[in-house]
């Protein structure tokens, strides 16, 4: 079976589900973390937040229409396939959230909130990390950085944190007090690094030869202090 000319096998489903996984865990973390303690949520959510807090605006209605353009222009440069499991990827943001609230799911308040941005970052950029392993992404600045990583070679990591710190510059012009940025900023920041943690493996090993570098340091520094100790 194929539509739009992409092969709709085991491979494809699989990838689904994880997207899927990852989308619902996204959303989980806003549920949890961002809404009880009043931190700004990162990409085109927060876009959507903010357009409703100064104009009003339905955040589904301002998460449609940004998402549109950026779909046409994904169209020229992703794959078939990459676009094919962006649009379910998308919708499942609304679904997820109807999904959690029928449930009941009301959040964690933390009395320090930079609690709430620390696994905010941690739990929304797993999720974002399985989103690009299905090769897929859930619209807004995600799919923004897929589109520069392939075209210009960006770093989907440096997209997904310029967008963030340019909506949360402009939600602390209008509503989020100067602690709550600061907090979210540090969640968008965890946020852009787990998703290439989780969601590339190159990243992942770069990453563990740099700390294994600093192995023979370690070592050397205990038996410095060992030598010290026994004189």
């Amino acid at each position: 079976m194929t539509l739009l000319n992409v092969k709709i096998d085991k491979y494809f489903i699989r990838d689904l589900l994880i997207l899927l996984i990852g989308v619902g865990l996204y959303v989980l973390s806003v549920q949890l973390f961002v809404i009880p303690n009043r931190l700004a949520s990162n990409g085109v959510a927060g876009f959507s937040v903010l357009m409703d807090f100064v104009f009003g605006i339905n955040p589904a209605i301002t998460f449609l229409l940004v998402n549109i353009p950026l779909f046409i222009f994904g169209r020229k440069y992703l794959s078939s396939r990459e676009i094919l499991l962006s649009i379910p990827g998308a919708a499942a943001m609304s679904i997820w959230m109807i999904i959690f609230e029928a449930a009941g799911v009301t959040g964690i308040q933390f009395s320090n909130i930079i609690f709430a941005g620390f696994f905010d970052g941690i739990l929304s950029g797993v999720a974002a990390g399985l989103v690009v392993i299905s090769e897929g992404t859930f619209g807004g600045t995600l799919l923004l950085g897929r589109i520069l990583e392939e075209k210009w070679s960006f770093k989907v990591d440096r997209v997904l944190f310029s967008g963030d710190v340019i909506v949360l510059s402009l939600s602390l012009l209008t509503y989020l007090t100067l602690p709550n940025f600061a907090v979210t900023l540090l969640s968008c920041y965890l946020f852009s690094k787990m998703t290439l943690i989780v969601g590339r493996s190159d990243y992942r090993q770069g990453l563990l030869r740099r700390l294994t570098s600093f192995f023979p340091l370690l070592q050397f520094e205990a038996q410095s202090i060992k030598e010290r100790e026994g004189r």
